[in-house]
């Protein structure tokens, strides 16, 4: 019996090191691409975004965590067609503009750990800072008379997933992520729909602690 007893409790030993042999924290650096497309696309069409970012997690244990994330983009310069029918240019008009966009979040993340492959799904929310329609109204403003507004700060919602293949116990491959971003710019340039339904794909490193 003593010896079972020894058996059992070296067992026990183990399964508990094996539950704690998780990284505590993680922080993924890497590229990100994001198609910011506007409800109301007959307005303002979609167009794409490119940049990167950054943040960290805080596993509390090895499925689940605390996530904040920090993303910076930045885009070409693009024409915009605008008719005499449009209550922001009456006299109607087109314009180049280009904008920049900066969101920040947090919210949980989940992941299921195996030796070779890890998956995981995300929820967060936060905010998003973006000039491209104050360039866009700016351009507007040169070209016709118009008195409307924009707001260049909204929120944001994001929802999605992706994998990440590991490397050694620090290092770790995210080859992709695919999230469903919403913001929600207040904007003439949105009329009564002021959505922005975004696809996001992102992939880079990930340094673990």
């Amino acid at each position: 019996m003593k010896r079972v007893a020894i058996i059992l409790g070296c067992l026990l030993l183990g399964t508990v090191a094996f539950g704690q042999d998780y990284p505590k924290i993680e922080i993924p650096i890497g590229y990100s691409y994001m198609h910011f497309n506007p409800e109301n696309s007959n307005v303002v069409s979609g167009f794409s975004l490119n940049g990167g970012g950054g943040g960290v997690a805080v596993y509390i244990h090895d499925w689940i965590g605390i996530q904040a994330e920090f993303e910076g983009y930045g885009s070409a310069t693009k024409t915009f067609a605008f008719s005499g029918s449009n209550s922001f240019c009456p006299s109607g008009c087109t314009v180049t503009a280009n904008g920049s966009l900066f969101t920040y979040a947090v919210g949980p993340i989940f992941k299921h750990r195996s030796e070779h492959f890890e998956t995981f799904i995300e929820t967060l929310v936060g905010g998003a800072h973006s000039d491209v329609y104050g360039n866009l109204l700016k351009a507007c403003a040169l070209a016709c008379v118009t008195t409307k507004s924009v707001d260049n700060n909204a929120w944001s919602f994001i929802l999605g997933g992706g994998f990440d293949i590991p490397v050694s116990k620090a290092i770790a491959i995210r080859p992709a992520q695919f999230d469903f971003e919403l913001t929600r710019f207040d904007s003439a340039f949105t009329n009564s729909n002021h959505n922005q339904s975004n696809f996001r794909y992102q992939a880079g490193v990930i340094i673990r602690f």
